[in-house]
């Protein structure tokens, strides 16, 4: 029986040998050279090896475009049961109640520059404080005992945007401790919702455990903050990608009961329903347990935008305290200190909360579908064929002239000019000036 052989401390089998060795001399039978088989062997070594670790990385990768962790096992799965009888229920605890739950995730949404972050400024300071929710009557027993707010925001400037919006709304602010990031190795890195999990659960646990906890984690916008070592970019339409990031974030809220709201923008199609709307996947609507909505209110095509005017929404409750509606409320303009380096004023935006309007709900906002055409697309497209005809030797109108006879005729009003005009004109800027025609007029006029 041949032994294995041993050389530069790697043994070989000679059967193995020979099944990948070189081919043998044909006159001879045997190889001209033992050098040359090691070497050989050592080559289709290196070469296995670079093919495994390329398996093994795609496998990774396809594993989490399928939402699994990347060293998920293999191993047959079994089921885990348990009887219901012996389970104990348990009460829902509310931040506020029936918008926002300690223990879950919350999704706010909403259009850029809509007032996300003014109305979580808000939020902020009546937990920082313990003052009364909206609508509360403010009265001693309406008061709460303070709690801590953990902050994650990177849109706005700490010290130019969340601050004066934390102190025009009264925010305590020692009670608002903001993540700045990680350190590692020296070196300061961006936060990471993949990689950072374990280092915010240790920070939960010690200021439970010394008698100060968080209430309330608030991630601005959440979408910042996704990419990490495992997943350098994530799919925002892959809900297997993103249950990976979420899910674990989840159970945190659940082990330390602590609110995590999560900042997110709508998407464009503003004729979309809004649990479709939400920029991403699903997934984020599916994770979280509520889903919060601040626009613009309805309005009719008569009446003036008012750019201060809001509604606080919940468009998806998986609880049963939602009361039902939504809140209006305004913007206002608040002085709230001066610059210490120039003794410039410094101004921020709160919101003054109006009153639970139980009529408006995400049907009655946006509507499941887009809804009919107004009253007066067809009367404008007339009109506008008619008024164009008037002017036979001139191919192009101006915008604004159109406009002011459109509107002195009450043929449509200001709000549906701003709105819609445009579907039935087109536009070209010509020596500085804006001029239009019916779309469907021919380049020239005969």
């Amino acid at each position: 029986m041949s032994q294995p052989h041993e050389v530069d401390g790697i043994t070989y089998d000679p059967a193995f040998l020979a099944e990948t060795l070189p081919p043998r001399d044909p006159e001879l039978g045997f190889h001209l050279n033992w050098k040359e088989k090691v070497e050989w062997e050592q080559s289709r070594v290196k070469l296995a090896e670079q093919h495994a670790r390329a398996e093994e990385a795609k496998t990774k990768r396809e594993r989490m475009r399928r939402g699994l962790g990347p060293d998920a096992s293999d191993a047959p799965r079994e089921l885990v049961f348990r009887s219901l009888g012996g389970v104990q229920m348990h009460a829902i605890e509310w931040l506020w109640t029936g918008w926002i739950p300690k223990g879950y995730i919350t999704l706010l949404a909403g259009e850029t520059g809509a007032g996300k972050s003014t109305v979580f400024a808000d939020v902020t300071a009546r937990v920082t404080t313990g003052a009364p929710w909206p609508g509360e009557y403010d009265c001693p027993n309406a008061w709460r005992k303070p709690e801590r707010v953990l902050w994650l925001g990177s849109e706005d400037s700490i010290e130019e945007m969340t601050v004066p919006r934390l102190t025009a709304c009264g925010a305590n602010l020692a009670n608002v401790v903001e993540i700045q990031g990680v350190m590692q190795e020296g070196k300061r890195n961006t936060f990471s919702m993949q990689d950072d999990l374990e280092a915010v659960s240790k920070g939960l646990a010690e200021a439970r455990d010394m008698g100060d906890p968080f209430a309330m984690l608030v991630i601005d916008p959440v979408t910042s903050y996704l990419p990490g070592q495992k997943l350098r970019k994530v799919d925002l339409n892959d809900a297997g990608q993103l249950r990976t990031v979420l899910e674990p974030w989840l159970i945190l809220a659940q082990t330390h009961n602590i609110a995590i709201v999560c900042v997110t923008h709508f998407a464009k199609a503003t004729d979309r329903s809004m649990l479709h709307r939400v920029l991403g996947s699903t997934a984020f609507v599916q994770t979280c347990r509520s889903l919060c909505a601040v626009m613009e209110p309805p309005r009719t095509e008569d009446e003036e935008l008012d750019p201060h005017a809001k509604v606080f929404m919940q468009v998806k409750m998986n609880l049963p305290e939602h009361p039902g509606g939504a809140w209006r409320f305004n913007t206002e303009r608040v002085e709230v200190g001066s610059d210490h380096r120039n003794g410039k004023p410094i101004y921020a935006t709160r919101p003054a909360w109006d009153q639970l309007d139980p009529a408006l709900t995400p049907n009655s906002t946006v509507g499941k579908s887009r809804g009919p055409k107004s009253q007066y697309e067809p009367q404008f497209a007339m009109w506008f064929q008619g008024f164009y005809l008037i002017y036979p030797n001139h191919e192009w109108l101006p915008v604004s002239t159109v406009k002011q006879v459109a509107l002195q005729e009450k043929v449509v009003s200001a709000s549906w000019w701003d709105k819609h005009s445009a579907d039935h004109m087109q536009k070209e800027n010509i020596k500085g000036t804006w001029m239009c025609r019916p779309k469907q007029i021919a380049p020239a006029k005969e």
